[in-house]
């Protein structure tokens, strides 16, 4: 894993070099990326092999109260053939115990994609083009891959052919890969530029019928209408201009009072590393601003390793007292910075109601 990581370093620094001072702009409103798979990928449900190491990734549950079971990476990459998902999963009480029309009901995924073309991209309504469907590495506690397509909207009757999901269980989890060809979207070309929009909702149901859902974009806003999704980016490679816009989707930050605490109330910031900058990261530092805007104190985010060693799970954490600043009087970004100093993203927390079991 550390090899494919310095590889992937290496390759991010040329990029920088090969772009100079006349970057490509992503386009305006882009939030996310998909970027080139480096070439043939076998949907077999094993992430760990180098044709995902350079994959845009959104952690999501980072900060979690049960990281053991909650954090997880979901991957995101494209050829001229099909688009690709892949999630890595923390999850210890596997199942998915729905029927094949209720997949939700337990460990899986809600993925939302919207590939029309101009001002119907990221539209209020469901129409051809923009569909939503779930994905379950489980039938029950057993390994058994099902997706289905989300029922009572216009698009349901969507057929989709070709589609290839497999998954691997381990004990400290599980993987998925999804292959969705391009040919199931005609009016769609997939090349470098293009716009898509999207949503994936990791759900939790620890061995149970869902107990806890997180988005890597949008909120449940995003199962009544397509404009709740992220507009994303077709891209070779993620250059590292690009992580002034698209960084907030891959190191998201939240902040929250926990709700159990083994010493005096505190509020803790946390923010999410993915694994490809795992060993970029310099600092993180978490800013207090006051109602105006003014930073009022900037604190050191301690950046740590959790779940399984070689994973590349990491994250960022600071904590302050609740009377440090009253409530409703500041609010909190957060900055990261390479090991060169240089800035690399600057992220705020998302303003959703995403999940059902964590205080906001």
């Amino acid at each position: 894993m550390r090899k494919t990581v310095v590889l992937l370093l290496l390759a991010w620094n040329a990029a920088a070099i090969a772009k100079g001072d006349n970057p490509t702009p992503l386009a305006k409103g882009v939030r996310g990326l998909v970027t080139r798979a480096p070439g043939a990928v076998s949907t077999d449900g094993k992430l760990e092999k180098a044709e995902w190491a350079g994959a845009f990734c959104t952690p999501v549950h980072y900060g979690h109260a049960r990281l053991e079971d909650r954090a997880a990476m979901f991957f995101y990459q494209w050829d001229d053939r099909a688009f690709y998902v892949g999630l890595r999963a923390l999850d210890r009480h596997r199942a998915d115990v729905g029927d094949a029309k209720s997949l939700w009901n337990g460990d899986a995924v809600e993925f939302y994609l919207d590939t029309r073309d101009g001002a119907a991209l990221r539209g209020k309504d469901w129409t051809a083009g923009a569909i939503h469907f779930f994905f379950t590495p489980f039938e029950g506690v057993r390994v058994h891959p099902r997706w289905v397509m989300r029922g009572g909207i216009a698009t349901s009757d969507t057929k989709l052919e070709g589609v290839e999901l497999a998954a691997m269980e381990h004990d400290w989890g599980y993987e998925v890969e999804l292959k969705l060809p391009w040919s199931n979207f005609p009016e769609f070309r997939p090349k470098v530029g293009a716009l898509l929009a999207m949503d994936a909702e990791l759900c939790s149901g620890d061995g149970q019928g869902r107990t806890d859902r997180t988005f890597a974009y949008g909120s449940p806003l995003s199962v009544q209408q397509p404009a709740s999704q992220g507009l994303v980016e077709l891209v070779e490679r993620l250059d590292p201009a690009d992580l002034a816009t698209v960084g907030p989707a891959c190191f998201p930050l939240w902040v929250e009072t926990p709700w159990v605490q083994a010493e005096r109330a505190r509020v803790v910031a946390v923010v999410a590393i993915p694994p490809a900058f795992a060993d970029e990261v310099g600092s993180v530092a978490v800013r207090i601003h006051d109602a105006d805007g003014r930073v009022v104190r900037t604190l050191p985010a301690k950046v740590e390793r959790f779940g399984p060693e070689g994973l590349g799970f990491v994250r960022a954490v600071a904590s302050w007292s609740i009377d440090d600043s009253a409530p409703n009087t500041y609010f909190v970004t957060a900055r990261v910075e390479s090991r060169d100093g240089k800035p690399m993203t600057a992220v705020a927390p998302r303003m959703v109601q995403e999940a059902q079991m964590t205080g906001r």
